[in-house]
């Protein structure tokens, strides 16, 4: 690859065209513009120069022999003489490989257009590349194909997801339009170490993001795409190999918190920031490539802190893509048609008219949806695929609706069942074991994703463990859409659900609007599936209670030995919340059951307070780390709950949290004064303010002084590389301890007359900024290349000439 020697068959008419004006203009060193396609009248390419006006022709011919080129040099001959301005110069440009004596054939033919003729060959163009190797890089079509470029992809480098992606990327890589967002997205990633693609779905982020793979990886970096063990992440990061890491989707592929780790945000944020470390002090060989839908990153600000600081960390690195221009729009179609159909009949009728203005105009028009549809082989005729172009774009959602329809019943509560759980990368596992009690004739699951595979899911090993994904982000709209208007599949989905975690995506997108602290974005298909929810309250309500149950049961015996810990505790704790708001949720639903019933929250709270009297604690840090935990419970379940149903019931856990921490003493044997106990409540109270502060408790003394604990923290506070975080959140500390700490605010306000540590402004004006922000990078694209001679182009060879 390192001396390039391409036949390039790999390219279309246009990206010929498009590599010979890029060659054209490095070696020359002037702007060749593309000028026309199609019936031309013998003009490609143009530049305008000090000596004169340059034009060259481009032809796309790599099996011509030498009487071929006569014969078209000489029909060129006879276009260039018709023009109203003659030449300085003429550049004949084919894929041909031809001896320098046809050459100068081919030359003489042509002599009389301009004052210096020149051919360039396929010998010539290859040369050319060998000294611009970012255009080699740019123009992926020459080398990525299905033999060499490949096989060294899935030899080369550490992938996760990586063979499924690498067999997408060659699928598509032909339909590829590089636009001028593909250029701004490579200045960012390499100026910054980290670029953020934001879009609608179906806008062609993975599309730039895969671009940019291949480029690095051309550049011999390792990639590694979606990694999901966050411990191999710093792994990764910090061994010597350069490596790009690509997650799609990053905070969620459909809605914010697909991806269910409770923790990923801050993981994430933390990620970004090493990365972006790195790259500022003169490490740039780890680089991030991340997507996301721009209606996910809303809600994600919206309801992370971790995602709002990583933002703003990153408020440089996004590149935004909107409504592409019409220009790359129809190249887009163009080249799905190109590649896409053979038939040589249908492609002289979809080279008439003017058809592709509707569909490259259309208020829905999506690179994906192009894509779906001329990938089906059900078009029989011209008029049959305009038709589906069209309606498709009318509809989005039932792309996908005639295929899954067809599907057995096994397959489609499959599919349904993926669709609401971690749909990019899920256990076989997890998915079976939710699909037991179905009855099927289609033997079984092996054989539903046999059938599914390639068309509405991808299978891949990781260390010998089988996972699943949906293809296609749009596939899980499609599905959930379906969910939200079908009340008998929602209740089979409800039935079949195993434990909390598999109810949570469910329930959580189904909050009543008057219980959530904020309207929502997507209020009308989230209206679709609290209507469903509320159908099926009665199935969803007790499905909460055998869950419940079934958790208490398998937890108590744990209690009962002493293993029972703080966090055991707190997770029936977060679960009993879980089932109190799926109640307090369905409270419209005509369910009797759907407004939480006392005497079931009486008795269920009495078990929770004996797994909380039997919790083992051993020191005053898991203590505290213990009431974070219900703390965060209580933030992420019964934050601007307003429903009187609940109300009486969360007073009463919070005097439950309170009661857990008074009781006990896990610190009472050790000697008052004890330098290590100090230290220990000082970690404590520190790692855990926020949470005392929420449950009103403060940490018993044991004899030790406020001075004391004071000279502690002012300590930690000098040592510790967290100034900015700490001089943050002092405020707390001192609430939490319940005096003030006026030594360790001298040791802040010296450390900060110290440093350039300016602080920083509040997360929501960043926020609000970022997204108001008229993104610098975003551009509009133009050519001087007619859409109606792109498409025209279509036709057979011969039919060209008479088309209009």
């Amino acid at each position: 690859m390192s001396a390039p020697d391409y036949d390039f068959k790999s390219l279309s008419p246009y990206d010929f065209e498009v590599l010979a004006r890029d060659l054209l203009s490095a070696h020359d060193g002037v702007t060749y513009s593309t000028y026309r396609i199609g019936a031309d009248g013998g003009v490609d390419l143009q530049a305008h120069t000090e000596a004169g006006l340059v034009i060259a022709q481009c032809k796309h011919t790599p099996d011509a022999t030498k009487a071929t080129l006569v014969r078209v040099a000489k029909a060129e001959r006879e276009k260039i003489a018709r023009l109203n301005h003659r030449p300085k110069r003429y550049v004949f440009v084919t894929s041909a490989h031809i001896s320098p004596s046809d050459e100068h054939e081919v030359a003489e033919t042509l002599d009389s257009v301009a004052d210096t003729v020149e051919v360039r060959t396929r010998g010539w163009l290859n040369t050319v590349l060998s000294k611009h190797h970012h255009l080699e890089r740019r123009h992926f079509k020459l080398w990525l194909t299905s033999t060499q470029a490949i096989a060294e992809m899935l030899r080369g480098g550490v992938f996760l997801r990586g063979e499924s992606r690498i067999r997408r990327i060659q699928r598509n890589y032909l339909r590829f339009v590089h636009h001028e967002i593909c250029t701004q997205a490579e200045a960012v990633l390499s100026s910054t170490g980290c670029v953020l693609l934001t879009g609608a779905p179906g806008a062609g982020k993975t599309a730039i993001a895969e671009y940019l793979l291949l480029q690095w990886w051309h550049r011999g970096y390792r990639i590694i795409v979606d990694p999901r063990d966050v411990d191999r992440w710093w792994e990764w990061v910090e061994d010597d190999t350069p490596t790009v890491f690509f997650f799609d989707d990053t905070w969620g592929q459909t809605r914010y918190g697909d991806h269910g780790s409770r923790h990923y945000d801050s993981d994430v944020y933390e990620f970004i920031e090493t990365i972006i470390d790195k790259h500022t002090d003169g490490v740039p060989s780890k680089l991030l490539i991340m997507t996301s839908r721009i209606q996910v990153l809303h809600d994600t600000v919206r309801l992370s802190d971790a995602s709002r600081r990583a933002l703003e960390l990153i408020s440089k690195c996004r590149v935004s893509l909107e409504r592409l221009p019409a220009e790359v729009r129809s190249r887009i179609l163009f080249n799905h048609l190109h590649h896409g159909i053979t038939d040589s009949a249908v492609r002289r009728n979809l080279a008439q008219g003017g058809w592709w203005h509707d569909i490259v105009r259309h208020r829905n028009y999506s690179p994906r949806i192009v894509e779906l549809i001329i990938k089906r082989n059900d078009h029989g005729d011209s008029e049959t695929l305009i038709n589906d172009l069209i309606q498709s774009l009318n509809n989005p959602l039932e792309v996908w609706g005639s295929s899954f329809k067809a599907l057995p019943e096994y397959d489609q509560q499959l599919l349904l069942t993926l669709s609401v759980m971690d749909s990019q990368h899920v256990p076989w596992q997890h998915l079976n074991r939710r699909l037991e009690n179905i009855a099927t004739t289609e033997s079984g699951f092996d054989a539903a994703t046999e059938r599914l595979d390639g068309a509405w899911i991808t299978c891949e090993y990781v260390e010998e463990t089988q996972y699943f994904s949906l293809a296609d982000p749009s596939q899980r709209d499609y599905l959930t859409w379906y969910l939200s208007t079908s009340p008998s599949a929602m209740s089979r989905l409800i039935k079949n659900t195993v434990n909390f975690r598999d109810l949570a995506p469910i329930c959580s997108q189904g909050i009543a609007i008057e219980l959530a602290s904020q309207q929502r974005l997507f209020s009308l298909g989230e209206d679709l599936l609290r209507n469903v929810l509320d159908t099926c309250a009665e199935v969803l309500l007790a499905r909460v209670k055998d869950l419940w149950q079934r958790e208490i049961d398998n937890k108590m015996p744990i209690f009962d030995s002493g293993d029972g810990d703080g966090e055991l505790f707190a997770l029936l704790f977060a679960n009993l919340i879980q089932a109190m708001h799926y109640h307090a949720d369905r409270y419209k639903s005509k369910a009797n059951s759907a407004i939480l019933p006392e005497d079931w929250f009486t008795r269920e709270l009495n078990e929770l307070t004996a797994a909380g009297q039997l919790a083992q604690i051993r020191t005053v840090g898991e203590l505290a780390d213990t009431l974070t935990l219900l703390d965060d419970a209580f933030r992420h379940f019964a934050e601007h709950r307003v429903h009187p149903s609940i109300a009486k019931a969360t007073v009463e856990l919070e005097e439950l949290c309170r009661s857990f921490w008074e009781s006990r003493d896990p610190q009472s044997s050790r000697m008052a004064g004890d330098r290590g106990q100090l230290e220990d409540l000082v970690q404590a109270v520190v790692d855990n303010a926020e949470a005392l502060v929420h449950f009103f408790v403060r940490p018993k003394l044991h004899g030790m002084s406020t001075d004391s604990i004071d000279q502690a923290m002012a300590v930690r506070i000098r040592q510790s590389g967290e100034l900015e975080e700490l001089a943050d959140r002092i405020d707390v500390i001192e609430s939490a301890f319940g005096f003030p700490l006026p030594t360790s605010r001298e040791a802040i306000n010296a450390l900060v007359d110290s440093t350039d540590w300016d602080p920083s402004p509040p997360h929501s004006a960043t926020v609000n900024a970022y997204f108001a922000q008229s993104t610098q990078l975003r551009t509009t694209v133009s050519s001087t290349a007619p859409i109606d001679a792109l498409f025209r182009s279509l036709a057979p060879p011969e039919d060209q000439r008479g088309l209009s």
